[in-house]
């Protein structure tokens, strides 16, 4: 049997989330439209290092800006103390996390853990009963197994 090209992975929230734990050198930040050329960079990288492909900016940010579930109040990015843009995350409004990337020098230091968490967060206070995803299995940056280990299961 072939492997499933991804994993469609939801979590309760029926109960409270953990809080996120921010390291001290990053800082999660309110989205502003002049970070999108910097949002579609990061994740043009992140697509292409599992052989995705990302639409060239004004196509993504145009498919993006005008989905019907598209609420800006849901993209989240972290930034170090510099200011640079160093991970995000993207949700729908239904309650579905549609990106989170974390540059590759900031991987395996809590900054994606805090981001998964925080989206809880964002969906429980907004009254979702669940938060969904999608992985591809064949993730190289062992996104499914933090995803799994904070209670996402499969649908």
């Amino acid at each position: 049997m072939q492997p499933r090209p991804y994993y469609h992975l939801c979590k309760s929230l029926s109960d409270e989330p953990p809080q996120p734990v921010w390291s001290k050198n990053v800082v999660l930040s309110a989205f502003r439209p002049d970070m999108i050329a910097e949002l579609h960079v990061l994740l043009t990288a992140s697509y292409q290092a599992v052989g995705n492909i990302v639409p060239p900016l004004r196509d993504w940010w145009q498919a993006l800006s005008n989905d019907e579930e598209y609420d800006a109040g849901l993209i989240f990015p972290v930034t170090d103390i510099q200011g640079q843009l160093i991970a995000f995350a993207h949700c729908w409004s239904s309650a579905f996390i549609k990106d989170i990337v974390v540059h590759p020098d900031w991987r395996r230091q809590g900054i994606g853990e805090a981001l998964l968490l925080h989206c809880f967060q964002v969906f429980q206070l907004r009254g979702a009963e669940n938060v969904c995803l999608k992985v591809e299995g064949n993730n190289p940056f062992g996104a499914e197994r933090l995803y799994r280990r904070l209670g996402m299961v499969d649908i």
